[in-house]
């Protein structure tokens, strides 16, 4: 149960306190307090929450989500939004959780399973109607956090990304920059008590011009529990949380609900009894100014070890209490520098002034034309004649493996840990490995290594300045989140995704770009660059052979039941620049190795992809993902392939009404997992570039440029039925030139294999094939020159599977 049944809890038992509203009539009378300290500022300014309003963020839910993702139509919504905003004096601060939070890995992956289960449904519900399916099904497509990002980062809109916890870091964004309210749906905020808390899942915005939603009242809230609110913490501590587990409250549960049914009350263990007996006991209370004394009472006639239960009872009360304004107060300067409240998130539009720091990159301003064809970097403007000293001071770092670094790298670590376990993290509930810096090998990895040979599995020491670059671009939304979890601990949460696990014909996109992601890793962590230093230096037998290898923890979601897969990253075979000249260099040629990483990176370094008559900038970023998807072959037919191109230079790409109005006569499940993979590729491909230094824009990279789900859906169905090239192209010439143009680029160099059929198209509905004896048999991810006829291991030698519950 715990803390998140409390939110439907006040929705249906507490009705007086939820308001119907209109935020933009608010807006238009609100009038800012002008006295004290800290003045309102004069525009009505509310933080949003977006993990809880992605699908009001995306535009509602209207049916084609599945095929993929209408990304022109969700820019569309956002302009709408923002443009209304704007006229009624309004300001958005959109907040995204791209925290690891691995003191919440237990209740993420009871989410990733119950959207799993979704997943699941929705797949049946494709292969027997083929249709789209309801909307209590709705599922995230794949990548629309980031396609959010970039979106509200074009039109302007402030952007900020949590570090490691979400909801403190959003309420005190909220209290630190003094704004009016909150727009979410987590019981924890009502808690926290904002200034104003609307809803996010009733967030509408009307034709007639009004931004509808409902407002929870604290004070009505009060009066419906009958509780004081400064009992407010400790009752939402003894529903349970990430600190003080539902299990560890168990015997308390049962002794309350026991005296309700002496007194005549309901009894049942339902989420609705055990909160109202739970305030209950709070507003029986004689007193609760001591901490000890409550949680002594509580866990009187528990069965496990009081003084460590009432420690984490006092632990989870102190959580709620940091988020609350008092707590708030009085908690913030106790913090550490780093911390995420002292953190470096963008300040509300209105609130920006010259003294907040510009976003500079290698070539310039952010503002200058030059920036805009060259990767940005978040650093103060960097004296150019020093730049190269610099560069090679750093490079020296990296060649004594960044021993200058490890003092301040071990301060960001202890800054880490500090700031996990003041949100209110229990050491003794995290994995052991959760948060380390030095991820050991584990013993099976020891097993049949040569005598002799030293392994450096440790994450490489990064100089401060690349932490700080990688600090504030993921403050600010700026780059893909991963590399901030990398950077820091070591580890990337991969959530659910709109695939069919069951597929014989399509791969998992996690198994498909795990090469990709193992050669990123290796570029990030510079172990190419460690492994020629250290060879360089190693003359004779005077220093012993040595492996550079990094184990990095993917956390995953998987129908067996495992959490999460240890994935080696090892060098590469060709010579990276170092993180910091990827990042930082400003020379002639750096912005060529940038981009020779990249493509590397997504196996598409040849000539025609940088021939921008065959492959214009726009376009790249797909060419890329489809040629890496035709590299290991046996995944698209050749329709497919001529399918994606054809939309990709469809005007009606761009034409939002039309795509609205288009009706498609089905929805294929393998168009839908055709999008899928494609998506999973373009979000790799974004991480890939931001490791490399950007060396294609952000604005070049946006996926509304070349993808619509709902128009690729219509393109496939056309190709399925030997439609000629030309009638997929609308009967443009021109359309067609450029299509051949790009698969001649995409194709350059491979002996592809392309799919063949395995069932005939009527017969993709009749059933839902799940395997009658578990998962399907593995599929093979190596290049298709490189396969034999006998089946191996989907994940391949460099690939340990872990963590099975």
């Amino acid at each position: 149960m715990g803390i998140k049944a409390l939110q439907e809890f006040l929705e249906s038992h507490c009705s007086g306190a939820c308001v119907s509203v209109d935020l933009l009539k608010i807006s238009r009378g609100y009038v800012p307090k002008r006295r004290g300290r800290f003045a309102e500022p004069g525009q009505f300014c509310l933080v949003v929450d977006a993990e809880s309003c992605l699908d009001r963020l995306y535009g509602g839910f209207f049916s084609d989500w599945v095929c993929g993702g209408q990304w022109n139509r969700m820019t569309a919504f956002l302009s709408s939004l923002v443009q209304a905003c704007h006229s009624a004096n309004m300001e958005l601060v959109v907040f995204f959780n791209s925290a690891l939070e691995t003191q919440k890995m237990g209740e993420w992956y009871n989410e990733q399973s119950n959207q799993k289960k979704k997943v699941q449904a929705v797949f049946r519900h494709l292969y027997n109607k083929g249709t789209p399916p309801p909307k209590v099904w709705w599922t995230p497509p794949i990548f629309l956090r980031g396609a959010l990002r970039m979106a509200l980062r074009h039109l302007g809109v402030t952007v900020a990304c949590s570090m490691d916890d979400h909801a403190q870091e959003v309420i005190g964004y909220c209290r630190e920059h003094n704004l009016q309210g909150i727009i979410a749906q987590d019981s924890v905020y009502a808690i926290f008590d904002p200034p104003r808390y609307f809803s996010s899942n009733n967030l509408k915005l009307t034709y007639k011009g009004s931004l509808e939603t409902k407002e929870y009242i604290m004070d009505e809230i009060a009066k419906c529990l009958d509780l004081n609110p400064n009992r407010f913490c400790i009752f939402a501590a003894l529903l349970g949380n990430h600190i003080l587990p539902d299990e560890d409250l168990y015997d308390f549960f049962r002794i309350q609900l026991d005296k309700n049914q002496e007194a005549g009350k309901p009894a049942k263990p339902t989420p609705e009894n055990v909160i109202r007996a739970v305030v209950d006991f709070v507003r029986s209370l004689p007193v609760v100014d001591s901490l000890d004394t409550v949680g002594e009472e509580v866990f009187r006639n528990s069965k496990g070890n009081k003084q460590e239960l009432v420690g984490t009872f006092k632990q989870s009360v102190q959580y709620y209490l940091n988020g609350t304004q008092d707590g708030f107060l009085k908690y913030k300067p106790r913090l550490m520098p780093g911390s995420p409240r002292q953190g470096n998130y963008p300040a509300p539009q209105h609130l920006q002034g010259r003294s907040l720091s510009v976003e500079t990159g290698p070539y310039g301003d952010a503002n200058n034309h030059q920036a805009a064809e060259a990767p940005s970097i978040v650093v103060e403007a960097p004296n150019k004649g020093n730049l190269n000293s610099n560069l090679h001071t750093l490079d020296n770092k990296m060649q004594n493996l960044h021993l200058d670094g490890q003092i301040e790298h071990d301060k960001l670590a202890a800054i880490s840990s500090s700031s996990s376990s003041s949100s209110g993290s229990s050491p003794n509930r995290q994995s052991p490995e959760a948060g380390s810096w030095s991820a050991k090998t584990p013993a099976q990895n020891k097993l049949n290594q040569p005598k002799g040979i030293e392994h450096d599995t440790k994450l490489p020491r990064f100089p401060p300045e690349i932490m700080r670059i990688a600090s504030e671009r993921h403050q600010k939304g700026l780059m893909s989140p991963w590399i901030y979890q990398l950077l820091s601990q070591g580890e990337v949460k991969i959530p659910v995704t709109l695939e069919d696990d069951s597929s014989r014909e399509v791969p998992l996109s996690l198994e498909l770009y795990r090469p990709v992601r193992q050669t990123v890793y290796s570029v990030l962590f510079n172990l190419n660059k460690q492994k020629i230093v250290y060879e360089s230096q190693r003359t004779g037998d005077e220093l012993p052979p040595k492996t550079f290898e990094v184990m990095v923890k993917e956390w995953v979601i998987r129908r067996n039941g495992t959490r999460y897969d240890t994935v080696i990253a090892r060098p590469v075979d060709w010579k990276t620049p170092s993180i910091e000249r990827m990042w930082l260099g400003q020379q002639v040629d750096d912005k060529t190795r940038r981009l020779r990483a990249f493509l590397t990176c997504m196996e598409s370094d040849t000539p025609l992809m940088l021939n921008t008559q065959y492959v214009p900038q726009q376009l790249l970023l797909l060419c890329c993902v489809l040629r890496y998807i035709l590299r290991f072959g046996r995944i698209l037919q050749r329709p497919d392939l001529d399918a994606f191109l054809a939309m990709s230079v469809s005007p009606l790409l761009h034409d939002v009404q039309t795509m609205q109005d288009l009706k498609l006569p089905n929805v294929q499940p393998r168009g839908v997992q055709l999008a899928g993979i494609f998506m999973a590729g373009v979000e790799t491909a974004i991480f890939a570039n931001d490791v490399c230094g950007a060396p294609i824009p952000w604005t070049m990279t946006c996926p509304w440029l070349f993808f619509d789900g709902k128009l690729f859906h219509f393109k496939l169905l056309k190709a399925n039925n030997n439609t000629p090239l030309i009638d997929m192209c609308d009967g443009q010439v021109d359309q067609v030139l450029r299509v051949e143009r790009m698969r001649q680029a995409i194709m350059e160099g491979l002996k592809v294999e392309f799919a063949k059929p395995l069932l005939p198209p009527a017969a993709m509905y009749t059933h839902y094939p799940y395997p009658p004896y578990g998962p399907p048999p593995p599929f093979d991810y190596r290049p298709a020159g490189a396969r034999g006829y006998a089946s191996w291991s989907s994940h391949g030698p460099t690939t340990r599977r872990s963590g099975t519950t």
